[in-house]
């Protein structure tokens, strides 16, 4: 793939952060990296990567660390207010105990023996993802002595690269903050959604830092019949996109004031790139149909972990299967190559790309199902990394199959189809949606989270159903009442959820037929009509709006009438005629396009981007605040007002206000990101305290000696503490180690007398034992019992002497006897 890779770019940023240090000056160095960052780069490199740039070991700065007072220390760490104070607190010795009471010689002087802490490191390369407060960099350059601090930079890289096109705030919450009701405190939730509207403003100010690009910004604006500004941008007056994109356009450019580098000069110039926000109210059928292209499938069907961890079985070279875990990450180059493909054209592909491996490796090609082939695969013993991905890929591709025919998908995607698309495949109104929609509901086999999507698509084509219709829906798909809320609280998005009106809304964009669609895989997200309206300049402006520097539309048209993309209304047609005309654009400066979706994204909108700029030959990225499947968006649905019904959903349900639908600038701008808002939004943990008995050891003072001589105390510490000396040492555990008595009492004579002792026998086979069934069926006379003879309580035969023997026992342990 060609163009712009943001794995490319983090990377690059990073090794040279790695390499800052000259070789000539330190050969090797320490990493020293907060959890937060750790996970950044290990996401970006091996541990081999990073430990081959010449770093010798790698801290957590909350870990104890053992000093390394030769070596430098490269931090890469979030801007903090606890980082920082850790890092001061790495190059400033602890100071010495205050003296309490009276004053004397031996309280100026620290005590005898006391070790006196130095730097850990020999100097300090502070490197931070990002942009740190002013405070703190002077608190820094004050705290920390000359010598010590070699570099203070600011690296703008604090967001995550999911693929080259793609990445993401790994905020999943931001959904929560951003539409849920303000309920009984509606101060502290707007200060809430505007400490995450600039949060998010932040993160697109490194993105585009990275990316070197001052773009023009456009913004979703729903329009004025869609619904008024949702969650707690109601009492703002303000929609999501206008508000955030406000945010980002005073960000980018105070990062232009304060870099007169910025933006840098590309070489060959491109055009200026251009910078979507919308959010995830834009588009709500994309999040709920059932995607069939392979990686949303895998997604959505399979137990597929933050989307590339994926645990599977296989079949070793032993023939034994063996569990295991798989990274579905960019290295795999299966995984790139079919991830964006239908499942049936990527099965294709697979099975295609399986016969020629085996005809390679001289392998007949007699069978063609995929047990066949895994088990063929296994017996394969050249190129292991390859066989095992090719295995990895059919098992994934024949459970998703499976799974398609038994959770009966082809009739539901069928039904969500019609219901997104508004047509049939015939291109026709449909007209039998509740005949075909009401058996799948209340079919059994049919899960309830797939039940859910189909009301919600259709609810969604009906723009609101009465009231009455929804709860026979709801009887026939028996759904919980936290599945009935995530239908519910669609309203919170500014959905219909209830028949309100006569008249329905219509959609953005019209769903135009692909030419080599599949019949349930019609529907289009919104961000490839936008993108495509863009490029062909009749994307509407009241809906689109640029935040300033917009361009003249008469010079927007021709410039796009130059460009290949401006002229059909089908990518696939343009690209057909650039095949015919045979124009070579792959070494062209390729402008970029930046699609940020707030809320979180779908797989769909992730591969539509890929196509869109395949289609365009330009660098398309989307960004989200997370990445979501349909069951996540489900759940994130319904703890939206954790359990809200639907009487509550009436009166918090967003309305447009006289009073606010003006309000002034200042009003709706968010304030200052603070720092605090970072320390809580990055808390770091207390640093791990050393074990007790070592902390204990270096603080005690050393024995009273009358001499002076501060080297022998200094040995004297290397050794063991007196006490654990002594014990290790301690004589008598030899002399019970050759104890003679434990001999003795090993072969003691009186040991082999009681086991042999007479009475044991005899108390075994007692006749009065064997005769003891008889007292069950008959008692035993009085008179019978010898009365000058001595009988063990324990051991008499008399039923009822053992009676009284039981009421003494048990008032003796009870203590009712007054002992």
């Amino acid at each position: 793939m060609s163009g712009t890779s943001f794995l490319d770019l983090l990377r690059t940023q990073y090794l040279n952060t790695l390499n800052s240090i000259d070789p000539s000056q330190a050969r090797w160095k320490i990493l020293v990296v907060d959890e937060y960052t750790h996970k950044m780069l290990l996401s970006l490199f091996s541990q081999f990567e990073i430990l081959d740039t010449g770093i010798q070991q790698i801290d957590i700065i909350t870990n104890q660390r053992t000093a390394q007072p030769r070596l430098p220390a490269i931090y890469l760490l979030m801007p903090t207010s606890q980082n920082v104070e850790l890092i001061l607190r790495d190059y400033n010795p602890a100071p010495p105990p205050q003296p309490s009471g009276r004053s004397s010689k031996k309280d100026k002087n620290p005590p005898a023996g006391q070790l006196v802490e130095k730097p850990k490191y020999a100097a300090a390369h502070l490197h931070f993802v990002d942009g740190i407060d002013d405070g703190l960099v002077n608190k820094l350059t004050s705290g920390l002595p000359d010598q010590y601090l070699a570099a203070l930079t600011e690296l703008y890289v604090n967001f995550h690269a999911l693929e080259p096109r793609t990445f993401s705030l790994q905020t999943p919450r931001t959904f929560n903050t951003l539409y849920a009701p303000p309920g009984r405190n509606p101060q502290d939730a707007v200060e809430k959604w505007q400490t995450e509207i600039t949060w998010m403003s932040k993160v697109l100010v490194n993105v585009l830092a990275t990316l070197g690009e001052y773009p023009l910004i456009r913004y979703y604006n729903p329009p004025s019949n869609f619904h008024a500004p949702l969650g707690p941008a109601s009492a703002t007056g303000e929609h999501i996109g206008k508000a955030l994109a406000m945010r980002v356009q005073e960000e980018i450019d105070k990062y232009a004031r304060d870099n007169s580098d910025f933006p840098p000069e590309p070489n060959p110039p491109r055009p200026r790139g251009v910078l979507f926000i919308t959010d995830r109210s834009m588009d709500l059928f994309a999040p709920f149909l059932h995607e069939f292209t392979y990686q949303a499938m895998c997604n959505d069907l399979l137990d597929v972990v933050d989307g590339h961890t994926y645990r599977y079985s296989f079949r070793n070279s032993e023939g034994e299967m063996e569990e295991k875990e798989s990274e579905l990450s960019n290295d795999d180059n299966v995984w790139n190559e079919v991830k964006h493909m239908h499942m049936k054209d990527a099965m294709d592909k697979l099975i295609k790309d399986f016969k020629a491996y085996a005809g390679e490796q001289g392998k007949g090609q007699g069978s063609a199902s995929l047990n066949d082939m895994k088990d063929m695969l296994a017996s394969l013993p050249q190129l292991r990394e390859a066989k095992e991905k090719l295995s990895l890929h059919l098992t994934m591709a024949e459970k998703c199959m499976g799974l398609f025919e038994t959770k009966k998908l082809p009739l539901s995607a069928s039904v969500e189809q019609c219901c997104a698309t508004g047509v049939t495949p015939e291109g026709k109104s449909p007209k039998t949606l509740v005949e075909e929609m009401v058996p799948l509901l209340d079919d059994r086999s049919v899960s309830s989270t797939d039940k859910l999507r189909i009301i919600a698509t259709y609810i969604m084509y009906r723009d609101g159903v009465p009231e009455g219709d929804k709860k026979r829906l709801y009887q026939h798909a028996r759904l919980a009442l936290h599945e009935m809320d995530a239908i519910d609280n669609l309203a919170y998005l500014g959905v219909n959820v209830s028949k309100d009106s006569g008249k329905k809304r219509k959609q953005l964009f019209k769903q135009r037929e692909e030419d080599d669609a599949y019949d349930i895989s019609r529907y289009q997200p919104t961000v490839k009509y936008m993108l495509e309206e863009h490029f062909a300049g009749r994307l509407d402006q009241a809906v689109f709006p640029y935040v300033k520097d917009a361009p003249v539309v008469a010079a927007q048209k021709g410039s796009l009438a130059a460009n290949p993309a401006g002229g059909g209304a089908s990518l696939r047609s343009l690209r057909a005629d650039w095949a015919t005309k045979g124009r070579k654009v792959q070494n062209e400066p390729r402008q970029r396009i930046i699609v940020f979706v707030a809320g979180g994204a779908t797989y769909s909108e992730v591969r539509a981007v890929y196509k869109v700029s395949e289609a365009t030959n330009k660098d398309v990225f989307l960004g989200s605040t997370s990445i979501i499947t349909p069951e996540q968006f489900v759940a994130d649905l319904s703890n939206l007002d954790r359990g809200g019904s639907a009487v509550a959903l009436k009166h918090d349900a967003p309305k447009p206000s006289k009073s606010s639908s003006r309000a002034p600038p200042a009003a709706v701008r968010s304030p200052e990101f603070q720092q605090n808002d970072m320390d809580r939004r990055f808390p770091t943990p207390s640093p791990t305290p050393p074990l007790p008995q070592q902390q204990q050891y270096r603080q005690d003072p050393p024995p009273k000696s009358s001499s002076r001589n501060p080297q022998p105390q200094q040995q004297q510490y290397q050794q063991p503490p007196p006490q654990q000396q002594q014990y290790r040492q301690d004589p008598p555990r030899d002399q019970y180690r050759q104890e003679p008595s434990r001999d003795q009492y090993r072969q003691e004579p009186p040991r082999d007398q009681y086991r042999q002792e007479p009475p044991r026998d005899q108390y075994r086979e007692d006749p009065r034992q064997q005769q003891q069934p008889q007292y069950q069926q008959q008692q035993r006379p009085a008179s019978q019992v010898s009365s000058g003879s001595y009988t063990p309580s324990h051991a008499s035969a008399d039923p009822v002497q053992q009676e009284k023997n039981g009421k003494l026992k048990k008032k003796l342990f009870s203590g009712k006897l007054g002992f």
